[in-house]
């Protein structure tokens, strides 16, 4: 009843992180889509009339590194810019008539070139070099290909695989990545990103009602009739949480609700929730306890409600400018991702993107949840200590 006739707290609660992550989730879509390996995705049409190109179209989808969607083959190319601008796409490719014709021809009469490719010119040089790169690499070993295929019959008569000297013309890097103790994680989407870390960042922002109840019954004596009637350290703080944890169950409902409805209504990715309800369950108790917790210890530590709303605040926001919520993980160099571990803030992220991006299970948020319980303990026994130092309670 307090948090709901208390519209500061509505606010911090509830109505800040929704805006965050739609804000977040929209605008770091693209940056996210370029880090990630889910592909980025790319408008294309194809006015050639031969099969090369459709050969062409499967060996770029099989790189998983691009996505490309077809639109008629008799689009212009003012109509295409238009379709890139509205569609809010990055790329476009035109496969023109003669594509065909110019592999048959192994790359001859390139005054009149196969491929165009439009680029957005807000996206950084970097990643247009990568697409430029793919589609040269495919478009000649397309030619080499249908080369091998016009001498066949002569390679056959001098005794040659023409087929070992298709491969031979494939990539000999073989690519492995190295993944930080052995965690093999992709990279969040931005909703994957943005929903968790504003969730868990407004569940440690619970120390702004918390204390203002806490602080204002013991100004008001509430806390010493309490103690006139024997109630005990216990039931006092399970009597702050319970409620507590109500609302912060309601906020991880109302903030995965905007990842799965909202934030792709507006043009942004699905959040998916993964496969394990009893992981997303315990996780998201583990941090609402934490944070509770600490929240209680602020409220008895400080002296007035200011106190406590400037240190709860200020140890919030290097919480999470810490733990990757402000500044994804993945973007930190490797002495700051280390000091990310450190970071409450952080243990629940990592716990979030278990079940949202690496499909995990209760086994898998398991480690980050008895981290965030044993904090939790640490901090509701410090809570008790003062209490009982201050005589508040018996």
């Amino acid at each position: 009843m307090l948090i709901i006739r208390d519209i500061h707290a509505v606010t911090v609660l509830f109505i800040m992180p929704a805006v965050f992550i739609m804000i977040m989730s929209l605008a770091m879509r693209d940056l996210f889509e370029l880090h990630g390996a889910a592909g980025i995705d790319v408008l294309a049409v194809n006015q050639d009339a031969g099969n090369k190109s459709e050969s062409f179209f499967k060996a770029m989808d099989a790189l998983r590194t691009f996505r490309f969607h077809l639109i008629e083959k008799e689009a212009v190319t003012d109509k295409i810019k238009e379709q890139m601008l509205v569609r809010d796409y990055k790329f476009a490719l035109i496969v023109k008539e003669n594509f065909s014709a110019f592999v048959e021809k192994n790359g001859k009469g390139k005054d009149d070139k196969p491929l165009e490719l439009l680029v957005n010119p807000a996206v950084n040089v970097q990643t247009q070099l990568v697409l430029k790169s793919a589609l040269e690499g495919k478009l000649a070993k397309l030619t080499w290909d249908a080369f091998i295929d016009r001498i066949g019959s002569l390679l056959t008569l001098a005794g040659i695989d023409g087929e070992k000297l298709k491969a031979a013309e494939e990539s000999p890097v073989e690519v492995n990545y190295v993944y930080k103790e052995g965690q093999h994680s992709g990279i969040p989407s931005a909703v994957q990103q943005s929903v968790p870390a504003w969730l868990v960042f407004s569940m440690f922002f619970i120390v702004i009602p918390i204390s203002n109840t806490f602080i204002s019954e013991r100004e008001q004596g509430t806390l010493m009739r309490l103690k006139s009637m024997n109630v005990s350290r216990f039931y006092l703080i399970m009597g702050k949480m319970a409620p507590y944890l109500l609302i912060n169950a309601i906020q991880v409902i109302i903030m995965i609700a905007m990842g799965v409805y909202i934030v792709p209504f507006f043009g942004g990715t699905a959040l998916t929730l993964g496969d394990s309800m009893g992981g997303l369950i315990l996780i998201a108790a583990s941090v609402s306890f934490s944070a509770i917790s600490m929240a209680l210890l602020i409220a008895a530590a400080a002296r007035t409600t200011e106190q406590a709303t400037t240190i709860g605040g200020v140890l919030n926001i290097i919480f999470g400018a810490l733990g990757g919520i402000m500044v994804p993980k993945f973007v930190m160099p490797g002495f700051m991702q280390d000091l990310a571990n450190l970071s409450p803030m952080s243990w629940g992220l990592e716990g979030f993107l278990d079940i949202f991006l690496r499909n995990g299970n209760v086994s898998d948020v398991l480690p980050k949840s008895l981290y965030l319980s044993v904090f939790g303990v640490v901090m509701l026994t410090l809570t008790a200590i003062i209490l009982r130092r201050r005589r508040e309670i018996s």
